[in-house]
């Protein structure tokens, strides 16, 4: 069957394009880094990632390209066309699969390297006592705790993918998770909440990192 996208996916993937673009203009995006991602409204078997490789400044809606996100083939219309999802592909693909997220977001700020790097060792960022933890879907008062899970980089993408599974799942009020020395993953239901909650991490690194305290 021929892939087409539907009316609804092509609004949402300018929508992301466009967010793509302004974020690169914010340092998100070095030297082609980053990759973002999708999940099709009309299509329930279909995510739509980045491809590699392209300057996020010149990112447009056309740039996303179609993989099953259970079996993580190419839609076959693309697999002959020598173009390439993400290397990282893999990590989106499993958030999809293991959570109800509409929209992955990842960005190499270097806030989030820094921040990283006040946790070695751990496996988990613990914040709590702020505010705007308030913006997270669901959280409704700043005295809880949020852990955000960290991982050691790595270029074995699928190993990774399967290795944060369980700690995606252990933590329902998180909506993000930390690469060491690489940076971020954030999700939501719709782009704009996966830009808020981009948003909320951001304000909280640099809260961190602007402070004497010590976390986790």
């Amino acid at each position: 069957m021929s892939f087409i996208i539907s009316a609804q996916d092509y609004e949402e993937s300018k929508k992301l394009a466009a967010l793509v673009r302004v974020m690169n203009s914010l340092g998100h995006n070095p030297a082609t880094s980053g990759n973002y991602s999708l999940r099709s409204k009309t299509n329930p078997d279909i995510a739509l990632v980045s491809e590699s490789g392209i300057d996020k400044s010149k990112f447009t809606e056309d740039n996303f390209l179609p993989l099953y996100y259970q079996t993580r083939e190419m839609h076959e219309d693309y697999k002959a066309s020598g173009r390439k999802s993400s290397d990282e592909t893999d990590i989106h693909l499993t958030i999809y699969q293991i959570t109800k997220a509409n929209c992955v977001l990842h960005s190499h700020i270097l806030d989030s390297l820094l921040f990283a790097d006040l946790f070695p060792g751990k496996q988990f960022a613990t914040i709590k006592n702020l505010e705007l933890l308030k913006g997270f879907k669901g959280i409704k008062t700043h005295e809880l705790e949020i852990n955000i899970p960290v991982f050691d980089n790595t270029q074995d993408i699928r190993s990774l993918a399967e290795e944060v599974k369980p700690a995606i799942l252990s933590q329902p009020n998180s909506y993000g998770l930390l690469l060491r020395g690489h940076g971020i993953y954030v999700w939501g239901d719709s782009v704009e909440e996966a830009k808020r909650h981009l948003e909320v991490f951001e304000y909280i690194f640099k809260y961190y990192l602007n402070s004497n305290k010590r976390i986790g």
